[in-house]
Order: C-alpha cells, then sequence, then structure tokens
C-alpha cells in the first residue's frame, strides 16, 4: 500500500494525478494521448514458447503504462520505454527518472508487466511470469509508441532495471524480437542497469548480431547481480562483433539508481551463484537448445528436466543490499542521457 501511494504521488507531482485507463486498448496514439495507457500483449508460459512463437500455451492481456512528455519542446522527442524489475514499476520510476529524462526533453513510457496480470511482485519468486512476457511488453509497447505524433519513431531505447535490465537486453536480439509485429519499429539502443541476464544466459548471439547499441551499468557492491561474471560475458558478446558498453560503478548497491535507503530486502530469489547458459533456438521441437552446460559445475544439460533441475538447484533465497548512492544515481543519469545523445 505505501509502495502504491509513493507511485501516485510521484504521478501527481508529474501532472497525471487524474489519469485513468483507457476504455479499450490503443494501437495508435497519432493524437498524440500521454497519461495512462492501456494496450495489447502476450502472457507466454515459458521463454521457450515466447521464442517459438507457441501460442498453445500463450494468453492475450491487456496491459498498461504511464507515458510522462516533456513539456516546452519543439519537434519530434526521444522516448524511452521502461522496464521494471521484480518489485514492480516502483517510485524510482517516475520520481528519478522521468523527472530527469522528462529535463532532457525526452518522454519515458514506464511500463506495468505485474499488476494487469494479477501480480504484486517477484522479488520472492521470479517464477510467477516468463521473461518473455515483460520481452512481448516492450516489443508490443515500442510498436504503440512509433505512432505518437510527438515521438522520434528512430529513437525509441528500451531501459531496464534489475529483472528489468534483462528485458532491456533480451530486446536486442532478433531472436526475441520477431515474436511481435512491431510495423518496422526498431529500438534505437538498450540501456540495461544491474541486469539479472548473465548468471543464467539464455542466449541469441550464435548467429545474429544485436540489432542496435548496448549499454550495461553494473554495481561494484552488488550481491545480487555478479559483476564479474556480467562482464565476462559482454567481453564475450563484444568480441563477437556486437557493440556494447559496460561500466562499473564502485561502491554501488543493487537499486543504487533510487531514492531509498540502504537496507536489506529479504528473502530475494536470485542466480547470483549460476554460471548457466544455452544458445536458444526458434525452431519447434529444438529441445532446451543449443550447447547448454553448468558451467559452474562442468556439466553439460540436455533435456528441460536437467535445465530446470540446475536452475532449481543454483537460485537460491537470500537478504539482498539495496539502496540509492546520490554520486553513482548522478554518473548513471549522465552516462544514460550521453548515450541517447549518441
Amino acid at each position: 500500500m505505501k509502495h502504491q501511494l509513493k507511485c501516485l504521488l510521484a504521478a501527481a507531482a508529474l501532472g497525471l494525478s487524474g489519469m485513468v485507463a483507457n476504455a479499450a486498448p490503443l494501437s495508435d496514439l497519432s493524437s498524440g494521448q500521454n497519461g495512462r495507457i492501456e494496450f495489447n500483449s502476450i502472457t507466454p508460459q515459458s521463454i521457450w514458447s515466447y521464442a517459438r512463437k507457441n501460442m498453445t500455451d500463450t494468453k492475450s492481456v491487456t496491459v498498461w503504462g504511464d507515458l510522462l512528455m516533456p513539456k516546452n519542446t519543439s519537434g519530434k522527442v526521444p522516448a524511452v520505454i521502461y522496464s521494471h524489475g521484480s518489485t514492480g514499476a516502483s517510485a524510482a520510476a517516475f520520481d528519478v527518472w522521468a523527472k530527469e529524462l522528462n529535463n532532457a526533453g525526452i518522454a519515458l513510457f514506464v511500463v506495468d508487466s505485474y499488476k494487469p496480470r494479477g501480480i504484486s511482485e517477484t522479488q520472492t519468486n521470479q517464477d510467477q511470469l516468463s521473461p518473455g512476457a515483460q520481452i512481448a511488453d516492450s516489443l508490443n509497447a515500442l510498436r504503440l509508441l512509433a505512432t505518437h505524433r510527438s515521438i522520434d519513431s528512430s529513437r525509441i531505447y528500451n531501459m531496464g532495471f534489475s529483472r528489468g535490465g534483462s528485458i532491456a537486453y533480451y530486446t536486442a536480439w532478433p531472436m526475441y524480437q520477431r515474436p511481435v509485429d512491431t510495423a518496422g519499429a526498431k529500438f534505437a539502443g538498450h540501456i540495461a542497469v544491474y541486469p539479472g541476464v548473465c548468471e543464467i544466459r539464455y542466449r541469441a548471439d550464435a548467429n545474429d548480431k544485436a540489432t542496435a547499441p548496448i549499454f550495461m551499468a553494473l554495481g561494484t557492491k552488488d550481491d545480487i547481480i555478479n559483476e564479474s561474471t556480467c562482464k565476462q560475458y559482454m567481453a564475450e558478446v563484444a568480441a563477437n562483433g556486437n557493440n556494447v558498453t559496460v561500466k562499473s560503478y564502485q561502491g554501488a548497491y543493487h537499486g543504487w539508481d533510487t531514492l531509498n535507503r540502504f537496507g536489506y530486502l529479504q528473502n530475494s530469489h536470485g542466480a547470483y551463484d549460476c554460471n548457466m547458459e544455452l544458445q536458444m533456438t526458434d525452431k519447434p521441437g529444438g529441445g532446451v537448445g543449443m550447447n547448454a552446460k553448468d558451467i559452474k559445475n562442468g556439466k553439460a544439460l540436455t533435456s528441460y528436466d536437467d535445465w530446470n533441475a540446475a536452475v532449481k538447484g543454483c537460485m537460491q533465497h537470500k537478504p539482498m543490499s539495496y539502496g540509492g548512492d546520490d554520486k553513482q544515481r548522478a554518473s548513471l543519469i549522465v552516462d544514460v542521457l550521453e548515450f541517447i545523445k549518441k
């Protein structure tokens, strides 16, 4: 309840106090709509069913987002689609990122992938929702924003944090783009902040290149996202010819971009001690994927049962250090704005 109140107060401060959901999902924003916007997406049961366009266990769903437009601008503006983390669409989306991006002349669309699906958080149980659902939400939001009369459709970015950082990374790859028809719209860049994509890697870079530059931001004191594993992974991706920039923020804990005081999120469900990967295939009947392995334990994984057992065995619940850092937050904001300007 406190979390919801804080988000509402933050939205009110940005001029959205009267926003309500539209009567029907929108597929066109050429009239210049803003505020709370509903749109259509899907809920796949697994990342495999999503990649393989398996609709037998995929449900249609209406989700929503809050579109915050900058004031006193002329012409079309860049936009960022915000993919939230495991605690949902938090106040930081509004009181940090909407403020900073809008002041810089950039629109922000905060997509809520949880509440429309009846989920409050996945911090304590990441199995409640497949990443495929949030990937689909981001790509459907991209298609929608590209129709907005005041948004430059060639300069729309996906930015995400923690679990949402994984989404901002996944949407860079054709494997995960193909299941959603974006009517030709492409992300101009991908900003993955302390992403949960490194320790259990559903890779899609075997045969394809990322379609836009990737910026990854890591905290040196993050005890839920393994900085060294991420840096090694990104070094491999960059060596394969992809445009990847990685920056570590000294002394930063998970959630350093927020205004939260330092503390611990108890019972956090994470993969910090995992080191697993596979190369996804979008071919039906392609099994678990190519070259699936548990690197930490030196074991090849040849079936879904093997993979799922390894995931369950390495993921753990533990307290997670969490809190804002004024210096590193300011540094990240500068870096994000510079990435968008480029």
